[in-house]
């Protein structure tokens, strides 16, 4: 099977400098808003399509790294001159067509491998005589030199791509572009050199011959219309159909579900390499979980990588899967236990992705701490926890831990609140685990009388709570056939309805310590 083994960037966009350590067949990207994601799509599709070869050389300018920009203006001279480096390291088969072409050794490792290098420098000698023009600051593009090349220190032509490579970018606003890209990449993919130019000479004759037989009246005894086959090019103005109807006239969401279905289908559309941006974007819930059905089952056929901001996707395809973009660095999460990750593919409804893009969180159990908590917090600290930078996540029911086994692979700074349920062991549990994890620690309360959230706001807020809390004169609340009193049996039967309550009553209340000690924690 051919496929990316890895990606390495200096200079290009977003990135200074990244190392992308690509899986073989499944890849799921995520990260925050302009944390890079699809840069590195962008920066695959320059290498293997070489995206901006025709381009003006002014255009360049929106490819360098901004930073490396500033360090030159800041200092300017020819030795730091913005640059982009690009190179995509492979696995190809050697005994395939044109393989030997790709293989060397001229690379930054300068071991024996199989790729492609993208290189954007500034000519020294075409630019001979520009240290003023420089000294003062100006990039002198125009005289910036466009390379690639392969590790054997060959030019690229990109007639000789070594993968049958495939983008499908369901976030493109100019749909024109973005059929015409598909299909003829398409085209490519399916047929061979012979078929292809078989087909486009055939095309060629006949629209001619088919012009004829309009029998259009010529302008005069010399001149008559014609067709020009030169302006004709097939691959511009082929579609896919499906029955009578083309893709594009398609609504977006099948569009992009038909479009992920013919690519996946590798015994007919041959691709070893499938980039995916946000193939969320325009499905409904049963669409999108089709198209992860498409791809789980041919994941194993073909290397494909997606750009997601779906937690779906990030949890269906695996997390074992997930490569994890931040500053500047590219985390894989293999190292999450098998079964932890196996739990969340059948645990749809989770909030894996937004822990995994948290800068700190706070895990709860239930729903009154996770209403309750943002009010506390700003009581506690005078700030929001969107000015912190926190998030809260409700488990749902899938026990914190599992959480907490992603959370480790990451070094993030987790807090959670959770019952002691009578449970001595509980608390000593949790203060064991505390003082073997820096990063991690459980909050719960000391006392098993606190043997829960509601409990223990109770017992520091009875007489608010008892005029806050509406409750029927002769009904009992029980829990477990356990009888705690009208008000907090209704709190803990209906914890949404009296949390809202407790929210909307404008009251300020006691702070359980083990919350407070959660928030001071999370904020040292």
């Amino acid at each position: 099977m051919n496929y990316i083994k890895s990606l390495y960037i200096e200079g290009f966009k977003k990135f200074v400098r990244i190392d992308v350590p690509f899986n073989e067949h499944m890849n799921i990207l995520v990260g925050e808003n302009e944390a890079g994601k699809s840069t590195l799509l962008d920066a695959v599709k320059t290498v293997l399509n070489q995206q901006n070869r025709s381009a003006d050389k002014s255009t360049i300018k929106e490819l360098f790294n901004m930073q490396m920009i500033q360090q030159f203006e800041s200092n300017p001279s020819v030795q730091t001159l913005p640059y982009i480096y690009i190179e995509i390291q492979m696995e190809l088969d050697p005994k395939g067509k044109n393989s030997e072409y790709f293989h060397g050794e001229v690379n930054r490792s300068k071991d024996e491998a199989f790729g492609i290098i993208f290189e954007c420098r500034f000519d020294e000698d075409l630019g001979s005589g520009l240290d003023k023009e420089i000294s003062e600051g100006k990039i002198p593009y125009e005289y910036y030199n466009l390379r690639w090349t392969t590790f054997a220190g060959l030019p690229y032509q990109i007639i000789k791509r070594p993968l049958n490579f495939l983008s499908i970018n369901t976030s493109e606003y100019d749909a024109s572009n973005s059929f015409n890209y598909y299909n003829r990449t398409l085209f490519s993919s399916c047929y061979d050199e012979q078929t292809r130019m078989s087909a486009k000479n055939a095309f060629r004759e006949r629209l001619s011959e088919v012009f004829n037989e309009i029998g259009l009246p010529e302008i005069d005894d010399k001149r008559k219309f014609g067709v020009n086959d030169k302006k004709v090019i097939l691959e511009t103005i082929l579609s896919v159909y499906e029955g009578s109807i083309p893709l594009e006239n398609r609504g977006s969401g099948m569009e992009n579900l038909i479009k992920t279905q013919i690519a996946l289908d590798r015994k007919k559309s041959h691709l070893d390499v499938i980039l995916m941006e946000e193939p969320e974007n325009h499905l409904c819930f049963s669409n999108l979980r089709k198209m992860l059905h498409e791809i789980s089952a041919r994941q194993a056929d073909t290397q494909i990588i997606i750009a997601t901001h779906s937690n779906m996707i990030a949890s269906r395809l695996n997390f074992n899967n997930v490569l994890w973009i931040a500053e500047e660095n590219v985390k894989s999460l293999k190292s999450v236990d098998k079964k932890i990750a196996d739990f969340f593919v059948k645990a749809d409804d989770n909030s894996f992705l937004q822990l995994l893009l948290s800068e700190k969180a706070i895990l709860v159990e239930g729903a009154t701490e996770f209403l309750l908590l943002p009010t506390i917090y700003k009581q506690l600290t005078q700030r929001t926890i969107e000015e912190d930078r926190i998030s809260i996540i409700s488990c749902k029911g899938i026990s914190y831990k599992n959480y907490l086994e992603i959370a480790k692979a990451t070094g993030k700074r987790i807090a959670v609140l959770t019952d002691n349920d009578k449970s001595q062991t509980l608390i000593t549990d949790a203060g064991t685990f505390n003082k073997n994890n820096k990063i991690q620690n459980v909050f719960l309360g000391l006392d098993v009388e606190d043997w829960t959230w509601e409990a223990c706001l109770y017992r520091l807020n009875k007489e608010i709570l008892d005029s806050t809390i509406e409750v029927q004169a002769s009904a009992k609340y029980l829990v477990r056939n356990m009888d705690y009193g009208q008000v907090l049996g209704k709190m803990l039967n209906n914890k949404v309805e009296t949390a809202y309550q407790i929210l909307t009553g404008g009251r300020t209340f006691e702070i359980p310590k083990y919350v407070k000690d959660a928030i001071i924690w999370l904020n040292e």
